[in-house]
């Protein structure tokens, strides 16, 4: 923790979830525009964003590109969360968060490397393979994120109740994903719908936290 320590004293991590956010932002809303250009079906409904990934008109460039980086961004966010949290209250659950934060970190990078391209049977295997890894590793991170947050009286609890809705989706999304993926049954219209709203909800839980530390250094 003493590296943590010299590092992020002189390094607000903060600046890291917002290039990490614009980044990926921006990519997915370029990716959509180019996607839809090509097939405007494209729809919250009936398709992933990871869809995006495999998609048309050079969009699977600009999306995986925005994955990766993105994925590189929040590595060292995720764990500058964990250790501004610790600075707060003494909370050795806040170790197992920062791991699971690198984890979901290196799973978004994997997810990024490897397309969701039912056309390539290697490729959609390893990125559920990697969306697992991604989705559970935030689960856990959110949760005792969300807990250590819950009991500080000097935090607004309305960062811990973000963090348990965003794990609550991240977890409902997957589980059904997966399920629906080992018994070979199509993908469902609330299976999409979730983790699009995961990823938003998401979104507003990286705002709201960027925007607290920043406010509370």
């Amino acid at each position: 923790m003493e590296k943590l320590d010299r590092f992020y004293e002189k390094i607000n991590g903060s600046y890291f979830g917002i290039i990490g956010f614009i980044i990926s932002f921006v990519s997915v809303l370029i990716a959509q525009m180019l996607y839809m250009a090509v097939d405007p079906s494209f729809s919250v409904t009936t398709n992933f964003i990871s869809d995006l990934g495999a998609g048309p008109n050079g969009s699977d460039i600009v999306f995986n590109t925005g994955m990766i980086l993105y994925g590189i961004f929040t590595l060292p966010f995720y764990t500058y969360l964990g250790w501004y949290l610790s600075q707060k209250r003494d909370d050795n659950s806040l170790r197992i968060g920062m791991i699971a934060g690198i984890i979901g970190s290196i799973g978004q990078i994997l997810a990024g490397v490897f397309p969701f391209d039912p056309n390539n049977n290697f490729s959609y295997n390893m990125h559920i393979i990697a969306a697992g890894i991604l989705f559970y590793a935030v689960l856990i991170m959110l949760l005792i994120y969300g807990i250590s947050e819950y009991r500080n009286p000097n935090i607004p609890k309305v960062l811990s109740i973000l963090a348990f809705i965003s794990a609550i989706l991240y977890g409902t999304f997957i589980t059904s994903a997966i399920i629906q993926y080992l018994i070979s049954t199509p993908f469902q219209t609330y299976t999409y719908v979730t983790e699009w709203i995961g990823s938003w909800m998401m979104s507003v839980w990286v705002i709201a936290h960027i925007y607290y530390t920043l406010k509370n250094k």
